[in-house]
């Protein structure tokens, strides 16, 4: 699922460009309504993009450069060290499944291995089975559910 594109916005009162969704509701810096007429600085496809653009239009023009290249590398950085979401993983976990929905032990760990998680694999299972995606069939054997 997409995320809907966020706009970058300069109120006309203070000059202060913020992060919406709409060209509409108040400016959070001075309460001033944002109206049609409000700079649209610019369109962004992310949040984490709208963090970057806000932080680089409220900057003096002579640090922009520094500070765009310190929080780009800044994000990347945390992008990089996320730890994937159960949802993720079990998400990967169905991606890796046969055409019968079956998944073994070696196939949940290859994927843990793969994500960089070092967890045990009937935890992981175990919580799959408790939101129940999964139906243990055996002993280290497992079948997604519809």
């Amino acid at each position: 699922m997409s995320e809907p594109t966020w706009l970058v916005l300069r109120c006309h009162h203070c000059g202060q460009c913020s992060g919406h969704r709409f060209q509409k509701g108040r400016c959070p810096h001075c309460g001033q309504p944002i109206t049609r007429e409000t700079e649209l600085v610019k369109q962004v496809p992310s949040s984490a993009d709208l963090h970057i653009e806000v932080a680089l239009a409220n900057t003096p023009e002579a640090l922009r450069d520094e500070l765009k290249s310190r929080l780009v590398a800044q994000n990347l950085n945390s992008s990089e060290s996320e730890t994937p979401s159960a949802r993720r993983v079990f998400q990967s976990l169905r991606d890796l499944a046969n055409t019968t929905g079956m998944l073994s032990r070696n196939d949940v760990e290859s994927i843990l291995k793969k994500k960089g998680l070092d967890m045990p694999v009937e935890a992981v299972m175990e919580q799959a089975e408790n939101e129940g995606l999964v139906l243990r069939t055996a002993d280290g054997h497992w079948m997604f559910l519809e």
